[in-house]
């Protein structure tokens, strides 16, 4: 087939790993940016509060599927573990996800008063999250065999498919619960489809043997990881739970709105660093400490940059593009929205910390900064929206990734003499 000829053949291995990866974290990044677009002219300002509730929701929860584990897999290059023990780790994280968003919808849903529609629509949304969790170990495998072009193919199609059916969905039946169950049905069949095109290039390459003691051990290594990408996705969205409690589900909406461009930053900078994190596992294995850091700071450069240029792009001309795109007047929300946007960019500057931490192996460290400033989030959102509102929740975010940074500079810099004296 070919569909089939398009995943698995490519000239130019580097070239097109950049662009179809870029190309599919554009789409994962945009994904609830197109949805909502559509969703607020279709259905109301008050059910793409519900949307972006449950979206949140999902990618927190998405967090307990991967498991922070990604990275990890990625930088394994001496194989200290096989494939199908990743695999089994994520059998076992991925039904774990589920199980915990079910008892959280059940326990907040009552607190908060949800209806029966809004419990089942965050629910659908995490199983329609559970999709990208599965996929995301086979794609591991791809790009640790240098063939990042395969899964950045792979996730481009599935999610293009996804969105465009999701979409048309909403244009015909109007009902967001319906169209959930439907998309998540679909793109589940993309992945088991394409994951066995794609996987049999590798197939006999992988060795067809676990041990249930190394399983336990990728849980147990990854967990600080995994933690910190939990409480990560929770800092960046307690404004969003404070706004759920305390506020309505139309504000929900506003503040999502003007949330959603903080993404560009993490996603531009995504584009340039994703294709890195091989070289530089391969730089700090052969003790090239020099390269490594020069590399880390060219990085950490660009996302200055781009934070820089994303800020003066929304002074000028961010709320009426938004107030366009979302059918919605948020004249009022032009402060929020550029100091959201420099917390964007400590939030990417923070996850490119995470993954050089990651590829020194000082990953336990994650976990004290994360429980850290979560219990800082967890002390002050309430009362920063019940005060401020959607200000109170935009300050909260640029307070609260500000803090990540500084504590994980501290981390590296720690864990580098820390390699450096035992070497």
């Amino acid at each position: 087939m070919k569909i089939k000829e398009f995943f698995l053949q490519t000239d130019h291995i580097d070239r097109d790993s950049f662009v179809w990866n870029m190309a599919g974290s554009m789409l994962l990044a945009f994904q609830s940016v197109i949805m909502l677009m559509v969703l607020t002219r279709v259905l109301g300002l008050a059910d793409a509060g519900i949307f972006t509730i449950a979206y949140a929701n999902a990618n927190l929860f998405l967090t307990i599927g991967k498991y922070g584990m990604r990275n990890f897999q990625v930088s394994d290059v001496n194989g200290q573990f096989t494939f199908y023990e990743y695999l089994m780790s994520r059998i076992f994280t991925v039904s774990l996800m589920i199980a915990v968003s079910i008892i959280f919808v059940l326990y907040v849903g009552n607190k908060n008063g949800y209806s029966m529609e809004k419990s089942l629509i965050i629910i659908w949304m995490s199983l329609f999250k559970v999709v990208d969790a599965f996929e995301d170990v086979f794609h591991g495998l791809y790009q640790q065999r240098g063939r990042l072009d395969i899964a950045g193919k792979a996730m481009t199609l599935r999610l293009g498919t996804t969105i465009l059916f999701f979409l048309t969905g909403l244009l015909i039946l109007k009902n967001l619960l319906i169209v959930l169950i439907f998309i998540t049905c679909f793109t589940g069949i993309l992945l088991i489809v394409f994951t066995r095109w794609s996987y049999k290039l590798f197939e006999r390459a992988v060795e067809k043997r676990y041990s249930f003691y190394n399983v336990l051990g990728i849980i147990k290594i990854c967990f600080p990881l995994f933690l910190g990408s939990f409480l990560s996705f929770y800092i960046g969205n307690a404004p969003k739970y404070a706004i759920d409690g305390v506020l309505n589900d139309e504000l929900q909406a506003c503040y999502g709105f003007i949330a959603m461009p903080v993404f560009v930053i993490g996603l531009l900078n995504n584009f340039v660093f994703n294709p890195m994190i091989y070289k530089m596992s391969v730089l700090w294995d052969k003790g090239k400490k020099n390269e490594f850091l020069k590399k880390f700071i060219i990085q950490v450069m660009i996302v200055i940059g781009i934070t820089l240029v994303c800020i003066v792009g929304a002074y000028l001309v961010g709320i009426p593009i938004l107030s366009f795109l979302y059918n919605t007047d948020l004249s009022l929300y032009k402060y929020e929205l550029l100091i959201l946007l420099l917390g964007g960019g400590f939030l990417a500057l923070s996850g490119l910390l995470v993954t050089v931490i990651t590829i020194i192996r000082f990953q336990n460290s994650l976990m004290f900064g994360y429980i850290i400033v979560s219990i800082l989030a967890y002390t002050l959102s309430k009362i920063a929206v019940e005060q401020y509102s959607i200000r109170g929740a935009a300050g909260l975010y640029a307070i609260l990734t500000a803090a990540l940074c500084f504590l994980f500079f501290i981390f590296l810099g720690y864990g580098l003499k820390r390699k450096e004296k035992f070497t």
